[in-house]
């Protein structure tokens, strides 16, 4: 009797070091897939907002609002160039500030959302650019082989100026030969007068990127990525709240003099920084031994409602085409 219920001491002994052991690897293991996806998560949208206003050679000589956009809906999300910078801050629940494009769909409640746009890689030399009336009207030329195709949305730049326009006739193969008609796509261009001779510049596509968190189809939150006109991309998973904040240079010298969240941004020109925080989580739940895991966002004590691990990933980035 005395063996038996030694046996089953030690069976009791063994196990629990077992479900201890096993609980630690569970821990240790997630905290490792944070770490991992939040850096992972802070590279890409780094590098990504790194680009805000880059128009190419002329980055610095061009203010936002001095591009000439000739499209008929200049102020659409996919091409409103004069603001390459926008946030949307998460005002209430399902409630953003500014108001969200229809095309970002699904985002997660009391989570920010910001836009990029910038020119897309290559910038393409433009040969020729002869004079007409109006100034501008006349097709580009570049060389052929180009990879630009009819209908592509674009800015050309000569590093003083700027325009955008669609292009209405292109064949990249045989020809360089780019038009920009009115009365032809959509949106469709309201002028084919780009406002100057282009000849000796640069013209690219332009693209606009979006970065929020929606939940995946496993129901876990996570960074996703709206491209363009394509579908929206999951990034990284394990993402539950993107929270940033604006470093506004109000006095003109390339510094920021205050942080505000993107309702209370007047001006997006102005912006030199951003700040950044990411609320990283482990998909596994049952994690903490002793309740909810407190963790701290923007000076707040934020105490879950679940028993996962969290950590928040912080950076505070100079927008490099903004500040000579």
């Amino acid at each position: 009797m005395i063996s038996l219920l030694l046996s089953l001491i030690v069976i009791a002994a063994v196990i629990q070091v077992f479900l201890s052991s096993r609980q630690m690897y569970r821990v240790q293991t997630a905290k490792a897939h944070i770490q991992e996806n939040g850096r992972y998560a802070m590279h890409v949208l780094t590098d990504e907002l790194l680009n805000v206003g880059y128009q190419g050679c002329g980055s610095f000589q061009i203010a936002d609002n001095e591009v000439n956009n000739t499209l008929n809906t200049p102020n659409n999300y996919l091409w409103n160039f004069t603001v390459p910078l926008q946030g949307a801050e998460a005002t209430g629940p399902n409630l953003w500030t500014p108001t969200l494009d229809t095309s970002i769909t699904n985002p997660v409640a009391g989570s920010d959302v910001i836009t990029v746009r910038t020119i897309n890689q290559p910038e393409i030399r433009v040969t020729q650019h002869p004079g007409g009336t109006p100034p501008g009207s006349a097709a580009i030329m570049v060389p052929s082989g180009n990879l630009l195709e009819r209908f592509d949305i674009v800015m050309v730049t000569d590093c003083e100026s700027a325009a955008i326009f669609q292009i209405t006739s292109a064949n990249p193969s045989t020809s360089g030969t780019l038009t920009h008609n009115t009365g032809v796509g959509t949106p469709g261009n309201a002028t084919k007068a780009l406002g100057k001779n282009y000849t000796g510049g640069w013209i690219s596509r332009i693209l606009t990127t979006s970065f929020y968190i929606r939940n995946n189809p496993d129901g876990i939150p996570a960074l996703y990525m709206k491209q363009g006109g394509n579908a929206v991309q999951e990034l990284v998973s394990g993402v539950e709240s993107l929270q940033l904040e604006y470093g506004t240079d109000t006095d003109g010298d390339g510094s920021a003099d205050t942080y505000l969240s993107a309702n209370a941004v007047g001006n997006w020109s102005q912006v030199v920084s951003i700040s950044i925080d990411l609320v990283m989580v482990s998909e596994e739940d049952n994690l903490t031994v002793d309740g909810p895991q407190d963790y701290l966002l923007d000076g707040n004590t934020i105490t879950p409602a679940d028993r996962r691990l969290r950590s928040v990933f912080s950076k505070t980035i100079t927008l490099r085409n903004r500040v000579p």
